[in-house]
């Protein structure tokens, strides 16, 4: 399987060792949607930071411009998060990978060989770009676009990515679950019986 370990691409991600360097695409697709696009998250320079730290990119110094680009980057993959079906999930992203240079090679810097999918030295943005673009257009053949989504509760606007067996998904985290969930039940509870 292409991805290895199943993350939990919508609230927290385990971005932690070779395994992650390797399947990061995704998972950074989704931190970065939701850090720039959702309501009360942190787009900013050290937010975005921490993301690009978190999945192993090498980012000791975010500037600004890069930032900028990052930002137009996340608004830019949203909309393969909300396609409504397969064929506009694939023209989004056949526009997303023209628009990234790449060069896809086997690269081994400690981590065991891995793909790389940006043009050998590109800088950061670029990497990140081309990365994320391949992860998410290989989950979409692979899995199929609905285990791409936006979060099922009404007050939540994060996205998430579902790489579980069951195509269950429809939240963002296990918090908003349980939210649904217990929202749910009471809307139950004050419908009256037959």
């Amino acid at each position: 399987m292409f991805f290895g370990r199943l993350f939990d691409y919508g609230a927290g991600v385990d971005a932690s060792g070779a395994d992650a360097y390797r399947n990061d695409g995704v998972g950074t697709a989704v931190a970065l949607v939701n850090a720039v696009t959702a309501c009360g998250a942190d787009a900013s320079d050290e937010g975005l930071r921490e993301i690009l730290l978190a999945f192993k990119y090498a980012a000791a110094e975010l500037s600004a411009p890069e930032a900028s680009t990052l930002r137009r980057w996340a608004r830019d993959l949203r909309p393969v998060f909300e396609a409504e079906d397969v064929t506009a999930a694939v023209a989004l992203l056949n526009g997303l990978l023209a628009a990234v240079p790449m060069q896809p090679h086997i690269s081994d810097h400690g981590l065991g060989p891995h793909m790389h999918y940006a043009v050998s030295g590109a800088a950061l943005p670029d990497r990140l770009r081309a990365h994320t673009a391949m992860g998410l257009a290989t989950l979409v053949c692979e899995y199929g676009v609905d285990r791409l989504g936006v979060c099922a509760l009404d007050d939540c606007d994060r996205v998430y990515a579902d790489l579980n067996r069951g195509r269950r998904r429809r939240y963002c985290s296990r918090a908003c679950l349980n939210r649904g969930g217990v929202a749910a039940f009471r809307a139950r509870r004050r419908t009256p019986g037959p």
